[in-house]
């Protein structure tokens, strides 16, 4: 008990002279927020235009509007960074990514239904509401957010990610035009009540066909105590709608085996069909496991993910076949099984009067 109480007092201790460092942030901003408040002009944002489809694909705009400052790389290198980054926000935004949701400018939520069947497992049915609701009536830094699953993790089988709170808040500090980087404050709402928290991404192009994210968040839940995850992803843009993903995730704390950590790579291709619904498909190959109190791969995992726009431009539909070699304890056998994942999803938007593939952009 003395050395949890030592490890809780250091983590308070670090989150707290963190918080202190970031609040610079709000204070160089306050400028930035009455002159929001007051009227001003909107803020400077990245915009793609659909063009023409080209031997069945769509391919991506070429044309982009330039934000009038150069708050993210300097200009010399700005075209490349948003080149770098359109394939990754087109990946992200189709397939539903929570992160990328919870950072946009605009409200956006996904509620989806979800049939999980497991040769091994129990089957399961269950209903996930993602993203984000803006509350400018409050503060136009405030969000109430929902987060729904891991496009990149392996779900219910990955090590649980205890900083996925199903519900609750984050407020932006610091400047709030597009940014290398981005700390936000957190707190969500749990069994064992709020569970304070910091979050930091930082992206960056390093090539123009080549985008590199980290995310790192630390969390202090009052059942669980201490505890963080990160996350790393790079990118590879291939072509029109074409891209190479290594994604890796770790998470650690006092309540948790180790480092559990899960790791893939994929590759996503999008595709227009002869009715004019837009569609995907992802396929991946990844592993998970952890590091105490033995170290070991609890699984080996390949499958693919089909999704598609369905009768509406608002609604998709997803299968998920995938094969799993699990193994249940340290030394035991490891054990084969498929597993398919239905998935339909109805996405919402604050803007209905914008087209769909401008928003999923």
């Amino acid at each position: 008990m003395t050395l949890r109480r030592q490890r809780t007092t250091r983590f308070v201790d670090f989150v707290l002279a963190l918080i202190v460092g970031l609040a610079t942030g709000p204070l160089a901003a306050q400028s930035d927020d009455a002159n929001e408040d007051a009227g001003s002009a909107p803020e400077a944002s990245l915009e793609t235009q659909s063009s023409d489809l080209t031997g069945g694909d769509e391919v991506i705009a070429d044309e982009v509007i330039e934000p009038e400052d150069e708050g993210w790389i300097d200009s010399g290198q700005e075209y490349a960074a948003l080149k770098a980054n359109e394939m990754t926000q087109w990946v992200d935004n189709f397939f539903g990514n929570d992160e990328r949701d919870l950072e946009q400018a605009e409200s956006r939520l996904r509620l989806r239904t979800i049939y999980d069947w497991d040769q091994r497992l129990d089957n399961e049915f269950k209903l996930r509401l993602g993203g984000k609701v803006s509350l400018p009536q409050i503060s136009k830094r405030l969000d109430l957010v929902f987060r729904g699953e891991d496009m990149d993790g392996f779900g219910s089988e990955g090590a649980e990610d205890r900083a996925e709170d199903r519900i609750g808040l984050q407020y932006q500090v610091g400047p709030r035009e597009v940014s290398k980087h981005r700390f936000d404050l957190t707190v969500g709402f749990g069994s064992s009540g709020p569970k304070p928290g910091v979050k930091y991404v930082y992206e960056n192009a390093f090539a123009e066909d080549l985008n590199f994210r980290f995310t790192q968040r630390f969390i202090y839940d009052l059942g669980d105590g201490a505890y963080g995850t990160s996350r790393f992803v790079l990118d590879k843009a291939l072509g029109d709608r074409q891209l190479l993903r290594a994604y890796t995730r770790m998470l650690y704390g006092e309540e948790t085996e180790g480092n559990e950590w899960s790791t893939n790579f994929s590759y996503a291709r999008g595709w227009q069909g002869d009715s004019g619904r837009v569609g995907a498909t992802w396929v991946y190959v990844g592993a998970e496991g952890q590091t105490e109190p033995y170290a070991y791969v609890k699984n080996y995992r390949v499958g693919m993910r089909l999704r598609r726009q369905a009768v509406r431009d608002y609604l998709f539909w997803e299968i998920e076949p995938s094969y799993n070699w699990r193994i249940d304890e340290p030394y035991f056998d490891r054990e084969g099984a498929w597993k398919i994942e239905l998935r339909l999803e109805f996405l919402l938007f604050a803007n209905p009067s914008e087209t769909v593939e401008r928003q999923i952009r």
